[in-house]
């Protein structure tokens, strides 16, 4: 399971704020945006594993992702195989150290009915690009989930649950029954990213793949 796959296919983390105190007239999508404006940088370990519709995991990674509004992100994938997938808000560089190659392709429209814009992109694409459930599971504890709109979608809902002022985990589900499974680890937010570490130089000899850019399928 490559980074490429985890990002298109729904495997990126959103960042979250202070608690919205529960109040059944705020609108659900309302109240995750209101979680997610005042938040400007998130950095964390992450741990995920690839369910299938039995129950049995078929692979596990961690890694760290950093990302800083608008549109700034690194994921890095540390085992067992190491990736590292970096946007800047207008080109996004997949790169595999192992077979030093890398993928470059510009942003489209695609991306933002993913859940990498909830990484980094406008709180606004949030209401645009999703329907939204709420439910409060127990004291403490809050499940968002996210219908993507339209029919082009690359994954069929995605689940964001929060413990206290934090995101922990995100629960993807593909069209396939399989699900994945991502748990947040040392969420730190509201610090000064260095901005180079959301810019990649193409390391000498490396092969370079050029992807073009997919537009949305209602244009």
């Amino acid at each position: 399971m490559t980074v490429q796959r985890f990002l298109v296919a729904g495997l990126v983390m959103m960042m979250a704020v202070t608690v919205v105190a529960a109040n059944g007239n705020v609108p659900a999508a309302e109240r995750l945006a209101a979680r997610m404006t005042e938040l400007d940088q998130l950095s964390a370990g992450f741990s995920q594993r690839l369910v299938d519709g039995r129950g049995i995991e078929l692979r596990r990674t961690s890694g760290q992702l950093w990302a800083e509004r608008p549109d700034r992100f690194r994921w890095e994938v540390d085992a067992p195989f190491a990736e590292v997938l970096i946007g800047d808000g207008e080109t996004l560089w997949l790169w595999d150290p192992d077979l030093e190659q890398v993928t470059v392709r510009p942003y489209d429209d695609r991306l933002k009915a993913t859940p990498a814009r909830l990484l980094s992109g406008a709180v606004e694409d949030l209401l645009d690009a999703f329907d939204v459930d709420h439910l409060a599971v127990d004291e403490g504890r809050d499940r968002f989930t996210l219908w993507p709109q339209g029919g082009d979608a690359l994954f069929e809902r995605l689940e964001f649950i929060f413990e206290g002022e934090q995101p922990r985990y995100l629960i993807i589900h593909d069209g396939l029954g399989q699900r994945t499974e991502v748990e947040l680890l040392d969420v730190r937010t509201g610090f000064d990213p260095d901005p180079e570490r959301f810019r990649f130089d193409i390391p000498e000899g490396a092969d370079v793949l050029y992807e073009e850019a997919e537009s949305s399928a209602h244009d």
